[in-house]
């Protein structure tokens, strides 16, 4: 049984590689000599032909419009959109940026304002430490009180 298996397989390798072959030298005699022989350059000619592209600036990443368009993204009834648009302006600086995050703290989704939270730790902006602070306080007092409920369930 095993060498049936080995002829098969040998059989329809051989198949297959005729065929790619075949499929080669019919496109090769199809095309005949109409196709251009690549020209070789050297180096001088290729400098003097082409133009060289100037290298882009890696210091803006973004566009402004994108920093406003998360901005207010944090606003969108999906909660989804308003975390994902915590996370994007957790690359961003700026006075807009850190009040919109602090603003999103207080949603009424955790997953939000703990991407907004987030956020604005590795910002690490002074004006939001008094927020993510009462923040954090507000989060233990919640969890205190669904663990009190539990309990006494």
């Amino acid at each position: 049984m095993l060498h049936l298996e080995i002829k098969i397989m040998v059989f329809t390798l051989i198949y297959f590689m005729g065929w790619f072959i075949f499929e080669k030298l019919l496109n090769r005699f199809e095309k005949g000599s109409t196709e251009k022989k690549p020209v070789r350059k050297t180096i001088s000619q290729a400098v003097a032909t082409e133009a060289i592209q100037p290298t882009r600036s890696v210091a803006s990443l973004g566009t402004p419009d994108s920093t406003w368009r998360y901005i207010k993204s944090i606003k969108s009834p999906d909660w989804r959109v308003r975390r994902l648009a915590c996370t994007q302006l957790s690359n961003k600086r700026g006075t807009a940026v850190v009040e919109a995050l602090i603003g999103a703290l207080d949603d009424e989704r955790p997953e939000v304002s703990i991407a907004a939270g987030d956020a604005l730790a590795k910002i690490g902006d002074p004006r939001a430490i008094e927020a993510i602070t009462k923040h954090c306080e507000n989060l233990e007092l919640s969890f205190a009180q669904s663990y009190e409920n539990y309990r006494a369930a």
